[in-house]
């Protein structure tokens, strides 16, 4: 037999609920009543009609019929649960208190019937009843109406969202939620599943459905959850809102009260806030301009972050203090200053005037300043506050204007006897330069001195070689060009090279990088000083025509035979770049890209001419690949038959005429097993006696207990590394410890990995992987004498 009550009901029956069941269809506008209904009130089922009217005339009490009409209008217009305390008539014992409660159930979003119950609560009043038992009753009945009021009118006029939410979805909301996602009512509002009200994606990039029940079980579990969220209304449009989820129970069941307060106006002051500082930073950095304010009270000075990096220095939170700042003004500037300072304290106008900083390197820069004084209430001059503008760049280039000038006016007066006389007058002290480094070369120089001299020879011999190009340049347009074939290492000359220029690029505060592969440290047969020159050639104008970024050497090996190699040179920089159309020309005789750049930056304009033949001689050919203000990038391949010194090391494990190691007593320090493994047969095999560190803590300790005669350092090493090992060994206070030889292992071939080591006091650099020979050369270098 079909029950003619709903599962809703039914549902009330199932748990238990001693209580008169009834059902209202809207539909139909009928009433079932349960047969328990009727027996508390003392009837049989059927002995009285049913339905709302009768249900208000019949049985409830007059003085209660207005409270019955105002809950059943409060349920069906706010979706607020409809539950009384009312007096019904019985069939014999009068009226009694009962307890009624309904809900109404919606379907697209329309209410479809209401279900409720009945509960029989007369002897719990009677039981109290004492003089004014009723008045208990009803006062406690007032006291909790009065809670469920104030509650009410928390929940329904606040300005934020209130929504209530279980595992079926939203529950309950106020008028605010519905407003703010733009439901034609509240009732539509329940109707809706709260996922409909996200987009699929969060900011974070996260789906919206995952990460809400993340939310969810975060407020659960600590009782409390609050975020940011992206919303989307029924129109559509998306908004952010501040998240609050806590965990209330109704009705001895645990929901979610779900509070959204709205930060779109927030959201949209904090993101011109951040364009503004972003525009206002990218100005500054865009026109080398920083702002800053001197509190003359404190002492304290603010600057921009851009004021920093003028001065050199990170961005910090503030400036120096004025003392500081003051001992960054050039000596020779300091009275200016304080002259134009002291100007605009006392007569209360603006100050503008150039002067010279010295930065942290020691390197001098100039600067344009303007200052405004600020006034307190009394006319008191309490801060200063203005910009500063990098115009050293400007300052240079009117420096060097003048200089060529000078030049140019004594050129055209030395012109004529210019040629007659540049060989002697520059052969001569060339000469000199290179024969007294060979002697001292041959005079037995420390290790480190050898380098400066090797260094100095190699940088003498290619300017002179230039010299005589550039003197004799008919005899390059005649191909009658010779080339040496000796032996040399392409590794060790791109190092040279590097060296040879890296003080200019330090001068200009530019970052002059080596990059080549391992296979690059090659023994070949060609002509070192034509390849130095070359490659000198093209690094000095990358470096000349680049004022900030860096400059790239690289070299890899792109063809490998039995006994030749191909090895592909590439130098780049960030400079100012060449026109499209200038590039076919710039190899040409006595032509540069514009006329603007032999006047700015100087130069004969032969250099890259003389690049393109030597290489056209040598079977190769010159590229390039620019954009003006982007940078330019040369490239060239060559190749070389490898030397028969280089092919016995790479056989033998050593060079041929190798020194006897024995008595020389090692550290290792080294994490890598395979790499200890390696060596460990290599001091074997050439008889070296060693002890092994597995990382720099260890190896600070066997240092001190130990005399070694050399430590190969691993540079990057758990617990401490290479860097930090050698600082401490320099630091220990007996003079051995500075005098120990450190040579880094590294597995970069990257050059300023080895600037870092000798910053920190290390004497040498092997990369790995590396060969016997290269081993055995280095530490057989650091054997005592």
């Amino acid at each position: 037999m079909q029950s003619k009550f709903s599962s809703e009901s039914l549902d009330m029956v199932i748990a238990g609920i001693n209580a008169g069941i009834w059902d209202w269809v809207f539909a139909t506008d009928k009433q079932v009543w349960s047969d328990r209904f009727f027996e508390l009130l003392g009837y049989h089922p059927g002995e009285i009609p049913t339905g709302y009217e009768a249900f208000t005339e019949l049985l409830v009490h007059p003085d209660d019929k207005q409270t019955v009409a105002d809950a059943i209008r409060e349920q069906f217009e706010n979706n607020v649960p409809y539950l009384v305390h009312v007096r019904l008539k019985t069939k014999t014992n009068g009226y009694r208190y009962f307890e009624c409660r309904g809900n109404v159930r919606f379907e697209n979003g329309k209410p479809e019937r209401m279900v409720g119950s009945v509960s029989d609560i007369h002897d719990d009043v009677m039981q109290r009843e004492q003089p004014g038992r009723l008045d208990g009753v009803l006062q406690d009945l007032t006291q909790r109406k009065i809670v469920e009021e104030k509650l009410s009118v928390i929940f329904q006029y606040s300005t934020d969202a209130h929504l209530l939410l279980d595992e079926t979805g939203i529950v309950d909301c106020n008028e605010a939620a519905v407003k703010m996602l733009r439901c034609r009512n509240k009732s539509e509002l329940l109707s809706i599943h709260p996922a409909r009200f996200s987009p699929d994606f969060q900011p974070d990039g996260r789906r919206s459905s995952e990460k809400s029940v993340e939310m969810d079980r975060l407020a659960y579990q600590n009782g409390y959850n609050r975020f940011e969220w992206i919303h989307r209304r029924m129109d559509g449009e998306e908004f952010p809102v501040e998240v609050t989820l806590n965990p209330v129970v109704i009705s001895n069941k645990k929901v979610l009260l779900v509070v959204w307060h709205d930060i779109t106006h927030r959201k949209r002051a904090e993101e011109l806030i951040r364009r503004n500082e972003a525009m206002l930073a990218e100005s500054q950095q865009l026109t080398h301009s920083g702002s800053w304010e001197a509190d003359l009270v404190t002492g304290q000075n603010y600057w921009s972050d851009e004021a920093f990096r003028i001065f050199g220095l990170e961005p910090g939170s503030t400036g120096p203090d004025t003392e500081l700042f003051s001992k960054m003004i050039h000596p020779d500037d300091l009275p200016l200053y304080k002259a134009h300072i002291r100007d605009a304290i006392n007569h209360l106008k603006p100050a503008s005037f150039d002067l010279r900083i010295v930065l942290t390197d020691g390197s001098v820069k100039f600067i344009h300043a303007i200052g405004k004084p600020f006034t307190d209430a009394n006319g008191k001059v309490t801060k200063l506050y203005g910009a500063i503008m990098d115009i050293d760049e400007q300052k240079k280039t009117e420096q060097e204007l003048i200089k060529a000038k000078e030049q140019a006016e004594m050129a055209a007066v030395a012109k004529s006897q210019f040629l007659s006389t540049m060989s002697h007058e520059i052969r001569t002290p060339m000469n000199a330069v290179i024969g007294f480094t060979h002697l001292l070369l041959q005079q037995d120089p420390k290790p480190e001195q050898m380098e400066y001299l090797n260094i100095l020879k190699f940088s003498a011999e290619n300017l002179l070689v230039l010299i005589n190009d550039i003197l004799d340049f008919s005899k390059i347009e005649a191909g009658k060009i010779e080339f040496e074939e000796v032996d040399f290492n392409v590794l060790s000359l791109l190092e040279n090279i590097r060296s040879g220029v890296l003080q200019k690029a330090n001068e200009k505060g530019i970052m002059l990088k080596l990059k080549v592969g391992n296979d690059v440290n090659v023994t070949v047969v060609g002509d070192p000083t034509r390849l130095g020159q070359i490659l000198t050639n093209l690094v000095s104008n990358a470096v000349k025509f680049t004022e900030s970024g860096k400059v790239t050497i690289a070299a890899k090996v792109s063809q490998q035979l039995d006994d030749r190699v191909t090895i592909d040179f590439r130098v780049e920089d960030t400079g100012i770049g060449i026109p499209s159309e200038k590039l076919d020309n710039i190899f040409d005789s006595f032509t540069q890209a514009t006329s603007d750049t032999t006047r700015k930056y100087g130069g004969s304009g032969l250099g890259l001419t003389i690049t393109k033949r030597l290489l056209e001689l040598l079977n190769s050919r010159i590229y390039v690949d620019s954009k003006p203000g982007e940078g330019s990038a040369f490239y060239f391949s060559l190749s070389f038959p490898v030397s028969e010194e280089h092919l016995a090391e790479q056989s033998n494990g050593a060079p041929a005429h190798h020194f006897n190691l024995k008595g020389m007593k090692l550290l290792i320090v080294e994490d890598n097993n395979i790499n200890v493994l390696l060596m460990k047969n290599f001091m074997r095999q050439w008889d070296i006696q060693y002890d092994l560190a597995e990382n720099g803590l260890v190896a600070l300790e066997k240092v001190q207990a130990n005399d070694y005669d050399l430590v190969l350092m691993d540079l990057q090493m758990p617990e401490m590394d290479g860097y930090e090992a050698t600082r401490h060994i320099r630091s220990l206070p007996d003079e051995k410890y500075q005098r120990l030889p450190i040579i880094a292992l590294t597995a970069s071939a990257m050059m300023d990995i080895k600037d870092i080591a000798f910053t920190v006091g290390m004497n040498d650099y092997i990369s790995k992987p590396f060969s016997p020979a290269e081993l055995y050369a280095k530490v057989a270098s650091y054997r005592k004498k």
